[in-house]
């Protein structure tokens, strides 16, 4: 499952809390990851706001609704993965440990699950075609992987949970146990080694951000000392969220530029929301803290870096169905998903001043995750040239952002043609500077998919409503 990434469940004290039945998800996680996001699904649902808004009948309509994290079905889920921290954090490895609610089982699922079901050691293995595995660790815990390489969860398996328990990162071990963290969604970015003060120190000094050259470099001292990131959100009477950067060293010579310093940190790791410049941020010591407001669907916007792993998708998917009517239930949670993760890209490119790429290619895999069993043919064929399509925009914005780095004055051509027949001119550009002309271009290109995709949404809707006799 390509979107097998990452959210978790449970605080850490409330995982050891879950009972002798289930081991500590944390143990199953490999040491070398760098990337954790964690949810107490449970919590979430039984808080007040949940409750009051109706968020659990909502999940019933809906794979991917407004305000929950990850559909009901498990009550605890922990995701981790090996981010490229130079390559837009793209995954080298995901792996993610749920802890399911007690009625279900593999064998419940097996017709959700594309490929067939297998044992392996005496535990079920379930697989998902060439998008991974899912397996029964029988100790309460399912292990999922996005990795078509069955060796990969076959040895994960067989090697088991660690015995010591914890075996990450001292930054990730403490992100996750701190005990005043009541947080019911986290995530943690070890960051700890990944900038290199030197190469920093030049792009300082190309911004107007600080006065003297010497505040440039003990600024970029403070920054390659950067230990890593951590946001939490808490869901009670209304949403809370609190995001912490921490560095090795005393961040308060980045006081007067913590504003502009967020904003690019958050562009580079794919955190993209209007709530975080609504936020009050402070530099205390070593930490650079914000914290404010969260709005309706910003929760998971926050943390969309780490995806749910899609196995939590075909447990809601296997509650939809009907005896009476199973392909109009399933077509229609089907609907209302893709549309809620357009509206969620829409408000992740408001915010985002570079770094689109990023986002087209994350939505276009979560619309590509989404269950598809007992999903109408023709809206199957609409999400497909949907994901196509922000594909598409991803490798025009990739190749726009390739061409103002040469900063040369050939004519630019994207050289594609997008799934709903947009074309790039030939010879755009000539003599005028090559990255105002590929921000036009792939401006433009997002402007024709966009419209094309609006309008295939509003016609799908009126066939699959006029065929169901339901409104979708």
């Amino acid at each position: 499952m390509r979107s097998d990434v990452l959210m978790i469940a449970v605080s850490f004290v409330g995982i050891l809390a879950a009972g002798a039945s289930a081991a500590d998800p944390v143990a199953w996680l490999p040491r070398d990851i760098n990337a954790v996001a964690r949810v107490n699904v449970a919590e979430v649902y039984k808080s007040p706001l949940a409750q009051k808004e109706g968020w659990m009948k909502k999940a019933a309509e809906s794979f991917v609704q407004q305000e929950a994290f990850i559909p009901p079905g498990t009550t605890q889920i922990l995701v981790g993965a090996e981010l490229d921290l130079a390559d837009n954090l793209s995954s080298k490895r995901k792996f993610s440990v749920l802890v399911p609610d007690a009625q279900l089982s593999l064998e419940k699922l097996s017709a959700w699950l594309p490929g067939e079901l297998e044992s392996v050691s005496g535990n079920t293995l379930g697989h998902f075609g060439n998008d991974g595995f899912v397996a029964d660790a029988g100790d309460g815990c399912w292990l999922t992987t996005g990795s078509s390489n069955r060796q990969t969860i076959v040895r994960w398996l067989r090697n088991g949970p660690n015995s010591a328990g914890n075996q990450l990162s001292q930054y990730l071990t403490t992100a996750l146990g701190a005990k005043d963290n009541t947080a019911q969604v986290l995530l943690a970015v070890d960051l700890q080694d990944c900038l290199s003060g030197q190469n920093i120190v030049g792009k300082l000094k190309s911004t107007d951000w600080f006065k003297t050259e010497s505040t440039a470099d003990a600024a970029a001292k403070v920054l390659e000392s950067v230990q890593g990131i951590t946001i939490g959100i808490r869901v009670d009477n209304d949403r809370t969220g609190k995001a912490t950067l921490e560095f090795g060293k005393d961040a308060g010579i980045l006081k007067p530029v913590v504003t502009k310093l967020v904003d690019a940190v958050m562009q580079h790791v794919g955190v993209s929301t209007d709530d975080l410049q609504n936020w009050k941020w402070d530099v205390k010591g070593t930490r650079v803290i914000g914290e404010g407001p969260v709005s309706p669907g910003g929760a998971r916007r926050l943390i969309s870096i780490l995806d749910p792993p899609a196995i939590t998708l075909a447990i809601s998917a296997s509650s939809a169905a009907t005896e009476e009517n199973p392909v109009a239930k399933t077509s229609l949670k089907f609907s209302k998903s893709v549309e809620v993760l357009l509206h969620d890209l829409r408000q992740e490119l408001k915010s985002a001043t570079y770094n689109y790429a990023l986002y087209f290619e994350r939505y276009a895999r979560k619309i590509d995750d989404l269950p598809t069993l007992h999903v109408d043919g023709a809206l199957l064929d609409f999400s497909g040239r949907v994901s196509s399509s922000l594909r598409y925009q991803a490798q025009t914005q990739r190749m726009s952002n390739i061409n103002a780095g040469t900063r040369t004055a050939e004519a630019y051509s994207s050289g594609y043609v997008g799934p709903y027949g947009w074309s790039a001119p030939a010879g755009v550009g000539t003599g005028i500077a090559i990255n105002a002309e590929g921000n036009q271009a792939a401006k433009s290109v997002r402007f024709s998919e966009w419209k094309q995709i609006e309008d295939g949404l509003v016609k799908i809707r009126r066939e699959m409503t006029e065929k169901y006799q339901i409104q979708f």
